[in-house]
């Protein structure tokens, strides 16, 4: 009967106090902290069959995709962000030269050309401090994607671990014989709670040590936001990305060789904006993660179908192997596109106009008894030829998946 009153006792007096807020509760919302929690107590049994199946069951079925997205998207924009601030800052310094060009044998500078001289210098002095602040916030994000997949891993070893000494507890104790002595054998527990910080700490400790370049230079988010930030400041000279284990460095490897045009020059990176399957300019570019190639993404999944999504890459004197999956979309090599297409408008409205004043100047420069007129080059043969192009690649890609 003691037993059964102090049961009601505790019982009315939890109904009592139902419903409006502990001291305790209301100082802490007051202070907006955390919870106290009671002290971790270790076990005093070994966890049941059910307990175990139920650890199992946590560490397969954990859902933390919307963390990861959300993880993702902080990349994303962090690395639209250095983007934006890079292009902003050369397309300012463009329009600040197109006006010093202009102006060139005048000696008063005009309001605008102030004003944008201003603008350039305040961009000068705060994008390679916001862009530090971007790099910094990246790497801070994969920190983050990487101690959620050493702490999943670490509860599925967890959860492996204390299912296997389970199972080895109980065939010790069917080996064993059934004397009084066996009830009395002390056991020995191991709390999953301890196997479970053991192994996030090692993983922490093993992932502190390493040097920058093994924690972002091998990692793919980081990679492109890299090749991102290194377009929107150099693409526009074509300036070859350095090798990662530079980019650690005090400059970034950027500085390395600034000063040797002929350097630079062999340095530029060839590139092809044409799909090595279609032919065609590649207006959605996928490229392998194994091999850097890059093709138009309907063909290489067309390509890669065909051969039941698992094929050698299609590109010539490449030997990876590769699936659908080994592809991602590149913005960067999307960028360089069309900043190549620009170029090639730009260039054959100059030389249209360089055209036109030659016809001025001499109407016999059209004639050429070889035959071998400027004339020949016109841009409706230029299509004419590209449509071709653009024919053979099809009919080459469809004998390669039909």
């Amino acid at each position: 009967m003691p037993l059964l009153s102090g049961s009601r006792r505790l019982q009315s007096g939890a109904e009592r106090n139902r419903g409006r807020p502990s001291v305790s509760s209301s100082h802490t919302q007051r202070d907006n902290g955390p919870v106290e929690l009671p002290d971790y107590e270790p076990l005093a049994c070994p966890l049941s069959a059910e307990a175990i199946r139920d650890l199992t069951k946590l560490s397969t079925s954990k859902d933390t995709r919307k963390y990861e997205e959300q993880l993702n998207k902080s990349i994303e924009l962090l690395s639209a962000s250095v983007r934006d601030l890079n292009d902003k800052y050369e397309e300012r310094k463009e329009s600040l030269k197109a006006l010093q060009e202009k102006r060139a044998g005048r000696e008063e500078k005009t309001d605008r050309e102030r004003a944008e001289e201003k603008a350039v210098l305040a961009l000068k002095n705060e994008v390679p401090t916001l862009t530090n602040e971007c790099n910094l916030a990246v790497q801070s994000v994969i920190d983050l994607k990487i101690e959620l997949e050493d702490s999943n891993t670490a509860l599925r070893g967890t959860a492996q671990k204390v299912e296997a000494e389970a199972t080895q507890a109980a065939r010790r104790r069917r080996g064993r014989s059934d004397d009084e002595d066996d009830e009395m054998e002390d056991v020995n527990i191991t709390s999953p709670v301890d196997i479970l910080q053991r192994a996030k700490e090692r993983a922490a400790d093993d992932y502190a040590s390493k040097t920058l370049y093994e924690k972002y230079g091998t990692n793919n988010d980081y990679i492109g936001f890299k090749r991102m930030w290194h377009d929107a400041v150099y693409g526009r000279g074509n300036k070859p990305l350095p090798d990662a284990t530079k980019w650690f460095s005090q400059n970034g490897g950027e500085d390395e060789g600034d000063d040797d045009d002929d350097d630079l020059i062999v340095a530029e990176e060839h590139l092809d904006i044409h799909c090595p399957l279609s032919m065609v300019v590649m207006k959605d570019p996928y490229t392998s993660a194994k091999c850097k190639h890059t093709f138009e993404k309907d063909s290489i999944v067309q390509f890669l179908r065909a051969q039941h999504g698992r094929a050698r890459c299609p590109q010539t004197g490449c030997n990876k192997e590769v699936t659908i999956s080994d592809f991602h979309p590149d913005p960067v090599m999307l960028r360089k596109i069309k900043r190549q297409l620009a170029s090639q408008r730009a260039n054959m409205a100059d030389e249209d106009e360089d055209e036109d004043e030659e016809v001025d100047d001499d109407d016999e420069e059209d004639v050429d008894v070889d035959d071998d007129s400027h004339i020949g080059a016109t841009p409706d043969r230029n299509v004419k030829s590209e449509r071709e192009g653009r024919d053979r690649g099809q009919q080459l890609l469809d004998s390669i998946v039909g």
